[in-house]
């Protein structure tokens, strides 16, 4: 192998790595996944692999193909479409397998419960339990010299 072949594979290499290793990760812990973010998360993995290997094996073909002839003649059009092609499955394949990765992060989660359960609230017990009850809040908290509170907003009407 030569040592511009030897470049570009060593380029591709740490790509190829992770994307191998993700998808034999994904396999075999199958079970730690939901059912669709799985199938997402492989069939992205795989058009990522397919694309890679793909552009890797059209770099290496491609100064071999040139140095036997195969431009002369008529080729060098053939060449292109071929270059071509290649490159259109490449700018097609690796936004639809990022995308299908991105989609098997969101798949299968559950809605986020809000931050805080305002309504759910109950005071912490502790040793102030036998204090009499502080009685309601002002309507109004205090303002400060700008005209904002210091207090966290309230709770969103939930009526």
């Amino acid at each position: 192998m030569e040592l511009f072949s030897l470049s570009i594979f060593a380029g591709e290499l740490p790509t190829l790595a992770v994307l191998v290793t993700g998808l034999v990760l994904a396999v075999a812990r199958r079970g730690r996944l939901p059912r669709r973010a799985r199938a997402l998360m492989i069939s992205g993995i795989a058009v990522l692999l397919a694309v890679s290997l793909l552009s890797l094996t059209l770099n290496l073909v491609l100064p071999h193909l040139l140095d036997v002839g195969w431009a002369g003649g008529g080729g060098y059009r053939r060449l292109r479409l071929f270059s071509l092609a290649v490159g259109v499955l490449w700018a097609i394949g690796y936004p639809v397998g990022l995308g299908l990765l991105v989609a098997a992060v969101f798949a299968g989660r559950p809605i986020a419960a809000p931050a805080v359960d305002w309504a759910g609230w109950t005071p912490p017990a502790g040793d102030d339990a036998d204090h009499p009850d502080p009685g309601p809040l002002s309507p109004a908290p205090a303002a400060t010299q700008w005209g904002v509170t210091d207090l966290p907003a309230p709770p969103p009407d939930r009526t």
